[in-house]
């Protein structure tokens, strides 16, 4: 039986590579391991990491690589729940000794085990069917969601740090964060891959800017941008943001043409990395704590806008999200709230003695 079924997955094999939907080199050819499926899914023209955007396709290969490493000899066939457990455990062990346990690398491995099984799946290989229905009845303990937030006292301590530091830009990046509940993304824009000739807009070594904030999104004081992640048009009345608007007016008129915001060393839009590094600087001058990270001014915008009473469907709306939940999923439980539900229970008692 074991001959029979190695004979299989080899035809398989080789009807995937004659059938041009494995077009990448003979090493990459399935073989009915999880490595030759890891590298297939990576390899293959038609798979959907082709459709993965760059940063996306970094975090994909993450787990990837550790998939490969660590059990991509084993035989999808041979793999049973059991299996998938200990694998998880295993990439959950500490680094070393009275470190805390690795959770989100645990994590990404089985998220990227589910991923190339359920590529498998598409091919329609039966091992990756039977292991597909074994991981879908099974759950494994996630990155717990962030709880931090960016409140306004720190956006308005980030931002006197932010000049005092000689760096305008970041004082405008986060108060635009922050005001418009934008992610960091659709702010500062991201650098991806462009190899082709002649790419237009802003390139830098290969890479060309895309997605970030620039002029031509204000016409009078109406900001209004495509979001790059849902790609939901949001609008936002800049006069009605005060903070925003007095960081934009500094800029001076003959400047105000591109990208918003841009590094005072290099003239160019910032790369992720950078951004990051500079405001942790400014950060810490300001006195913020290390866990509250820039991405927390998303969660810091919708927290603040339903702690006023704003109504969660106008909050949607002006975060860009499509869906009530992952508004909510931005939202950091607070007093206000708790009192206000508080103060309402009470008042229903007392209606009803």
């Amino acid at each position: 039986m074991r001959h029979i079924g190695a004979r299989c997955r080899d035809l398989q094999g080789q009807m995937l590579e004659w059938s041009g939907e494995n077009r990448s080199p003979a090493r990459n050819v399935y073989d009915g391991s999880l490595r030759s499926l890891v590298r297939l899914y990576q390899a293959d023209e038609e798979s959907p990491y082709r459709d993965l955007r760059p940063r996306t396709q970094t975090f994909y290969d993450y787990g990837l690589k550790l998939l490969d490493e660590n059990v991509g000899e084993m035989a999808i066939a041979a793999v049973s729940g059991a299996d998938v457990r200990r694998w998880y455990k295993k990439f959950k062990e500490p680094k070393a000794d009275g470190e805390p346990e690795r959770v989100r690398r645990a994590y990404a491995a089985i998220q990227m085990l589910r991923v190339v099984i359920n590529y498998g799946r598409s091919l329609k290989l039966p091992e990756c069917r039977d292991l597909g229905d074994a991981l879908s009845a099974m759950e494994f303990k996630g990155v717990q969601r962030r709880e931090t937030r960016i409140t306004h006292a720190q956006v308005c301590a980030f931002r006197k740090a932010a000049h005092e530091a000689g760096r305008p830009s970041m004082a405008l990046g986060i108060t635009l964060q922050f005001d418009l509940g934008m992610r960091q993304r659709d702010v500062i824009g991201e650098w991806l891959p462009d190899t082709s000739p002649g790419a237009e807009g802003i390139v830098d070594h290969g890479l060309r800017w895309s997605d970030g904030l620039t002029f031509s999104h204000i016409t009078g004081t109406v900001l209004r941008k495509r979001t790059s992640k849902t790609g939901k048009v949001v609008e936002h009345d800049l006069a009605q943001l005060p903070d925003a608007l007095a960081e934009l007016e500094r800029i001076p008129p003959l400047r105000r043409i591109g990208p918003l915001v841009l590094n005072e060393e290099t003239g160019l839009p910032y790369k992720r990395r950078v951004y990051t590094k500079w405001f942790r600087i400014i950060a810490r001058a300001a006195g913020i704590p290390d866990e509250v990270w820039s991405m927390d001014a998303r969660a810091g915008a919708v927290t603040e806008a339903l702690d006023a009473g704003a109504q969660p469907l106008d909050v949607m709306n002006a975060a860009g999200h499509t869906q009530l939940s992952t508004t909510q999923g931005y939202d950091r439980t607070t007093l206000k709230k708790t009192a206000r539900v508080a103060q309402l229970r009470v008042a229903s008692r007392k209606n009803v003695e």
